[in-house]
């Protein structure tokens, strides 16, 4: 007898890893913020997109994404907690995912760059410049 399992594979190609968020951009003032010492990572599987801050490993958020080439949609937010139970973000909620450059419940992303080991995605607010890791 022969079995096979189905495996998920991603045809997101560079998106698929770990990025490091060094810098944020305002468009709306035009400030810059250095982000490397805040320590922000967004990690690409399959379907499923999370973010997390090294300084609170204790909290990670999932999303699912969807890579339209140029466009990244995130949606359906919500906090990992296994111990718990999963949280699902709301309205009153998303001030919680402010700080890794977050800032809809869905939120559309322009990818201006995605080349080798640098990412750019603006959505209405923000310019967010990504390191691979």
């Amino acid at each position: 007898m022969f079995t096979s399992c189905d495996t998920t594979s991603s045809e997101d190609g560079n998106l698929d890893n770990m990025w490091y968020l060094v810098k944020v951009d305002s468009l709306a003032s035009g400030n810059s913020k250095d982000y490397r010492s805040k320590r922000v990572f967004w990690s690409f599987q399959g379907t499923l997109m999370q973010t997390n801050c090294v300084d609170s490993m204790s909290l990670f958020f999932m999303y699912r994404f969807e890579n339209k080439g140029d466009m990244l949609i995130v949606k359906s937010p919500f906090l990992y907690d296994r111990v718990n139970d999963d949280k699902p973000i709301t309205e009153q909620s998303l001030d919680r995912l402010r700080m890794y450059g977050i800032n809809y419940l869905t939120d559309s992303f322009q990818i201006e760059s995605l080349h080798g080991e640098t990412m750019i995605l603006k959505d209405r607010k923000l310019r967010l410049s990504f390191e691979r890791y």
